[in-house]
Formats: C-alpha cells, structure tokens, sequence
C-alpha cells in the first residue's frame, strides 16, 4: 500500500504544474485515489454457513466490517432495517428486525437476526434472514441470496466508510487543536523575540549610557583634583596672613 500511496503523491505532485488545475481538485482527486486504494486493502468476502444466535443456530451470512465500532455498526443496521420497513428489537447486541421488505428480494416480507464479533483488525457481522419456514441460503433461495449478498456487501462498505468519516472527522479535529497549539507556540515565539528586541535596545542603550557615565566619570574627576588644588592653594594664602 505504501508504494500505491506514494504513486497517487507523486502523480498529485505532477498535475500541480498545470495552472488550470487548483488545490480543490487536487485534494478532490487525492481523496477519490486515496479511497480506492484504502477499499483495495479491505476484502468484503461473505462466508455463508451456520450461526448462532440467541434462540438458536440459524443459517446466516458474515462478512468483516472494517475502520468502525461495535456501537456504530449497530446503529447504521438499525438504520437499514428501518428503511426496509422493519420493527427493530435489541437484545445483548442482538438486533431482531420484524416484518422487513425490500422489494428486489420479493413481494413477502421477512425477519433479519444480526449481531457483531470483534476481531483483531475488523469486526465480523453476522446476520441470518428468516423468510417464513426457512433461514435463506444459496442452495434453495439463488436468486434472493444474490440480492442479500449485494446489500450486504453495499452495507459493509458503507459501514466501513462510515468509520472512516469519523476517524478523518476526529483526526482533522485533533489536527485542529495541534494546530491551535502550534499557533499559540508561534504567536509565544514572537512575543520572546520581540522582548530579546527590546531587551537588546535595553542593553545597548544601558552599554551607551555607561560609556558616557564613564566619560562624565572622567570629567568629575578632573574637575574635582582641579578643586581640590584650588583649596589647598587658598589654605596656602591664608596662612601667609599672620
């Protein structure tokens, strides 16, 4: 992923030199590269076979959701299921969708059972559909299977997506505050300058007047051995009068 990051770096560094073309489309253009190589990482592939739930096993899909959580997987099935007409339970994580229809799986409507299991680095969502008698699979329902493996595999890349929102949305907050932070260091870095400024004027200004001081110093001194000779000299006078 490295080396394809790098590529889409230096083809975004190389379309800078053509005017027409601003930093808007470029970031637009960045981002449609960067999702396409983030998703090429990512392998929506469902495994179909028996699960359990909380009223038993059942004959079910799963497939990894990746970049979001527990929690917000949950709210984006309960989201779905509501826009599928269906009455949505919860119970322990476990999410009952009542009378759902979705009108390329059929006319008749049906119930879901869902839940998440955490992995390492993606988190598994399991889902059973119940059509009425019979959990659906691809063995007896081919064509219904088809069209629930679509949305689901449309459902996992959303939900992925979806996460990835909210870590850029938190990243560019963070990145925000730093930004506050380096702001307030370079604003601090102005002000010390500005004081070393006045301090150095200070200083000078403190060295001058010393060098003057010095100067007077030197000026008293002879004004004072220049007066200490006049009194000794008037001493001198007096005592001729006797």
């Amino acid at each position: 992923m490295l080396k394809k990051m790098l590529l889409v770096l230096r083809l975004m560094d190389g379309l800078k030199k053509y005017k027409f073309i601003n930093m808007r489309v470029l970031t637009f253009l960045f981002l449609v590269f960067f999702t396409q190589l983030v998703f090429g990482q990512y392998e929506f592939n469902i495994n179909e076979s028996e699960y359990d739930f909380t009223k038993g096993s059942h004959h079910g899909f799963s497939i990894p959701i990746y970049e979001s959580s527990v929690h917000d997987i949950e709210k984006d099935w309960k989201k779905l299921m509501r826009e599928w007409h269906g009455k949505v339970d919860e119970k322990k994580h476990e999410f009952f969708a009542d009378n759902a229809s979705l009108k390329s799986m059929g006319e008749n409507s049906f119930d879901t059972y869902a839940y998440c299991k955490e992995k390492e680095n993606s988190i598994d969502f399991i889902v059973a559909v119940d059509l009425g008698g019979a959990f659906l699979n691809m063995n007896q329902h081919k064509e219904q299977s088809k069209v629930f493996k679509t949305e689901l595999i449309r459902f996992a890349k959303q939900a992925s997506s979806n996460g990835l929102d909210s870590k850029i949305k938190k990243a560019i907050h963070t990145e925000h505050n730093i930004q506050k932070e380096l702001d307030h260091l370079d604003k601090e870095q102005q002000k010390l300058n500005h004081d070393i400024e006045v301090w150095q004027k200070s200083i000078k200004k403190a060295e001058n007047d010393i060098e003057e001081n010095n100067k007077n110093q030197d000026l008293k001194k002879d004004e004072v051995k220049k007066q200490k000779e006049l009194v000794n000299k008037l001493k001198l006078q007096k005592q001729k009068i006797k």
